[in-house]
């Protein structure tokens, strides 16, 4: 939009022009960022992407009010409602794919740690997990993964058979042995398994394994809203340097103990490529991921 001014020109007329021109160009500095955040399936009310989100954009400097949706909705019904506008930001696993679909903010909100996959068994198959040495013997196993998870094609690329199901049947179908396997986060495997472990008695944690592959939950926003964008990738850098953000996810029981009692250090790690990162995501400073 362009206006012609000449001495004539009558200064109401201006001043409407240049307000009409500034609205359509830009978002004021100081106006009020309204960010909806996703109630989903498989995450808690008190999950630690929401605390993240919280902190990063108290960090940001720019005025905002955050709520959660009052719809619940699994990871690609969450994809659809953003691009939608019902949602202003969603926190998946990074891949490519999603990069094409959304604006990525480069920062693992995770520190990287859902790229350490332990995996919940039924428990009448310990000893069948037990003999497991190699990645080889892991591909007899049929994981499950729910739709839409960027997981499912690092699984796939290393040979290892995947059945897709909604999040909570997944439980159910381990329950009754029609999945071998189900590969989880190390920050979250043990809350999960809490929450699930009434109507699936049977289940477990496996005590020596775990996957690892390049991989973090990332917060994504719609294409073009580099405002929001902006203000969570600005947030979430100051966090970390001031020590917030580390702060935050130590002081979060859940995250914590699951950390804790993952045991990495003592697990045979199978390590996987992830053919599916972008050189964004490669790019990223190497302190901002957790080293066991």
């Amino acid at each position: 939009m362009f206006c012609l001014i000449s001495k004539r020109t009558p200064l109401r007329w201006l001043f409407n022009c240049v307000v009409a021109c500034f609205c359509l160009n830009a978002s004021p500095a100081w106006a009020t960022l309204h960010v909806i955040y996703p109630r989903m399936d498989e995450r808690a009310a008190d999950d630690y992407g929401f605390k993240v989100l919280e902190l990063a954009l108290s960090k940001s400097g720019i005025p905002y009010s955050l709520t959660v949706s009052k719809l619940k909705m699994n990871q690609e019904r969450a994809g659809s409602m953003l691009e939608q506008g019902v949602i202003s930001v969603w926190d998946a696993g990074a891949s490519a794919e999603l990069e094409t679909r959304y604006k990525a903010v480069n920062f693992p909100i995770d520190r990287g740690l859902s790229g350490y996959r332990l995996f919940l068994i039924n428990k009448e198959q310990l000893g069948d997990f037990a003999k497991i040495r190699t990645l080889g013997a892991l591909k007899n196993k049929r994981a499950g993964q729910g739709p839409g998870w960027g997981d499912t094609k690092i699984l796939n690329g290393a040979g290892i058979h995947v059945r897709t199901a909604e999040f909570e049947p997944l439980f159910r179908l381990l329950n009754a042995k029609r999945i071998d396997f189900f590969p989880l986060g190390a920050e979250e495997i043990f809350t999960l398994l809490e929450r699930h472990r009434g109507a699936s008695p049977d289940l477990v944690v496996e005590p020596d394994l775990a996957l690892h592959y390049p991989f973090a939950r990332l917060f994504f926003v719609r294409k073009g809203n580099m405002r929001l964008h902006d203000a969570i990738h600005s947030g979430l850098v100051n966090a970390f340097a001031d020590g917030s953000f580390q702060r935050l996810l130590e002081s979060d029981k859940k995250f914590h103990d699951g950390v804790s009692r993952a045991k990495l250090r003592t697990r045979t790690i199978f390590m996987l490529d992830n053919a599916n990162l972008t050189r964004a995501f490669r790019l990223m400073p190497k302190e901002y991921f957790y080293t066991p």
